[in-house]
């Protein structure tokens, strides 16, 4: 407790009787510290609020049936209810024992009327008497089930267990912002993946993320040795205790379920029926295959798994005759082609079900950069492909490098390193996630990461050089305005970021790029 705190609690002792209990109690037990204070007291909550703006408190009233009156001191919290008969009753309202263990403000007597410090030290989680009726009372206790028992490596008790799967479909009632607290703060928990698959033991992601349970079981490519959910959680608990990357991590892959195929071939006649491509009785997906309508063709590509009559395709090409047909290729490839913009979607379908712009930070700008992250998730690996497959070109490397680095931390406006040092992070997690890799392979990845982030210092350094003056004196004589000043900027920006030789105070520069920008936008100035 602060010393703020403790002023106003010695304070109210000397007029009524209080009572520490819940986290503060519990965690003091146990050797740590704790940050808000949940007090009972025997005076009236309208009564006690009075009092405390007597003293110049500014007391606020929490729940929608002012059943607590909180109290925000030193940027922690005091939380206030009322004792209505005694620590006996009073501890049956609250949710599991070892949060029932009172202590006595004024003289520091421990009292435990459910028996909270024998579970405490037998690392027992429990339910405060019935444990059906406890859960149907708040069914966020269910979530903090979770978060406790993995939290502070406690045994469940059966029966508490049993009532959280029983009474798992109330929550849906639950206000999301309420939800969305309690998921940010098991996300972050050390041991994440143990507190992932309880839930997933009591059935929470096949109620309210079966997007996430239905990974569970997906076979994946000859790369991985875990399945599609085990490849999950592993990424997950491999990225840093932040929320952005824990929900990144556990997003991810969600799309692999839509996306996953098996590779195959298909003869036939490519028809457009109503913007939409057919060959016999499978839908084709693809880009550009307009130039092949009314033509016999044949797609090498990959027939999805759960939407069988649709076929992505790998390769296209025009064929003589008029082959129809389709064939598995023998021990072909398993895919889920463009898994990571399906992912994405998915997400942004999710999200309005929660508020994790409220845990995120920075409004919906966080809901975005998470989708963002999602949806990169694979771009390094797919530039860098042939680097970490062992092609030692190193000065073509470090063109490559800056690029990736320069794409992915622009956002049009600013630089942002942390946003590539998140996909950094968010991309070794998933390399590494149960996946067969060589003993050279980490040492490949980590020297291109340690470039990558290299190429991040320079680039923002290197931003914060550069002059200006010049090119707005330039664009001036050029007569350019409004939008095209901007777009001309951006254009050479691109060039003096990637490549060190060129400077926005070289006017001979300037009119090369400018012949550049002019002749590719087609634009008359």
């Amino acid at each position: 407790m602060t010393p703020s705190q403790k002023e106003l609690l010695t304070k109210l002792s000397e007029i009524t009787r209080i009572y520490f209990v819940g986290g503060v109690v519990r965690d003091q037990l146990m050797g740590l510290v704790a940050k808000d204070v949940d007090v009972v007291t025997e005076l009236d909550l309208e009564e006690l609020k009075q009092k405390l703006e007597s003293w110049g408190y500014h007391p606020q009233k929490i729940g929608a049936k002012f059943l607590t009156v909180s109290v925000f001191l030193d940027g922690e919290r005091i939380d206030f209810t009322h004792l209505t008969q005694n620590l006996e009753t009073d501890a049956l309202r609250r949710d599991f024992t070892i949060n029932a263990i009172y202590q006595d403000c004024r003289s520091g007597e421990i009292l435990d009327p459910l028996g909270g410090q024998l579970d405490l030290r037998e690392k027992r989680l429990r339910a405060c008497g019935n444990a059906v009726e406890r859960m149907r009372e708040d069914p966020i206790r269910i979530l903090r089930m979770v978060r406790l028992k993995v939290k502070y490596q406690l045994t469940l008790v059966e029966e508490t267990k049993k009532a959280a799967c029983e009474l798992m479909e109330t929550l849906i009632g639950i206000a999301s912002e309420r939800i969305t607290e309690e998921l940010g703060r098991i996300l972050v928990l050390d041991s994440v993946e143990e507190a992932l698959r309880l839930l997933e033991e009591i059935g929470y992601w096949q109620s309210y993320l079966p997007e996430l349970a239905r990974l569970k079981g997906l076979v994946q490519n000859k790369y991985h040795v875990k399945d599609a959910w085990e490849h999950t959680l592993h990424v997950v608990r491999n990225t840093p205790p932040q929320i952005l990357l824990r929900l990144a991590g556990l997003f991810h892959d969600i799309g692999k379920w839509e996306t996953a195929s098996r590779e195959c071939y298909v003869w036939g006649k490519l028809e457009d029926l109503e913007k939409e491509f057919y060959i016999n009785e499978f839908q084709i997906l693809g880009k550009k295959l307009q130039r092949y309508r009314g033509q016999y063709v044949e797609v090498h590509g990959a027939r999805l798994d759960y939407y069988p009559h649709k076929i992505q395709v790998k390769h296209i090409r025009k064929v003589a005759g008029r082959k129809k047909g389709f064939e598995w290729v023998v021990d072909g490839k398993r895919h889920f082609l463009g898994h990571e913009k399906e992912s994405a979607r998915l997400a942004h379908q999710i999200l309005p079900r929660f508020r994790f712009s409220m845990i995120l930070g920075e409004g919906p700008a966080g809901e975005k950069e998470l989708l963002w992250l999602i949806e990169n998730h694979m771009s390094g690996t797919l530039t860098f492909m042939s680097e970490l497959r062992g092609d030692q070109n190193i000065a073509h490397l470090q063109d490559k490098v800056r690029r990736f680095a320069w794409e992915k931390g622009w956002n049009g406006r600013e630089y942002q390193r942390e946003r590539v040092f998140h996909l950094l992070d968010l991309w070794r997690a998933d390399f590494f996630g149960g996946k067969q890799r060589e003993s050279q392979d980490e040492e490949i990845f980590d020297k291109l990461q340690a470039e990558i982030r290299v190429a991040v210092e320079y680039l923002e350094q290197r931003k914060q050089k550069l002059d200006w003056t010049l090119l707005e004196k330039f664009t001036r004589e050029k007569k350019l305005v409004g939008k095209a000043i901007g777009e001309f900027k951006d254009y050479v920006l691109i060039s003096v970021m990637l490549n060190e030789r060129y400077q926005p105070d070289n006017r001979a520069f300037l009119e090369k790029e400018y012949q550049k920008f002019s002749l590719k936008n087609t634009i008359a100035y």
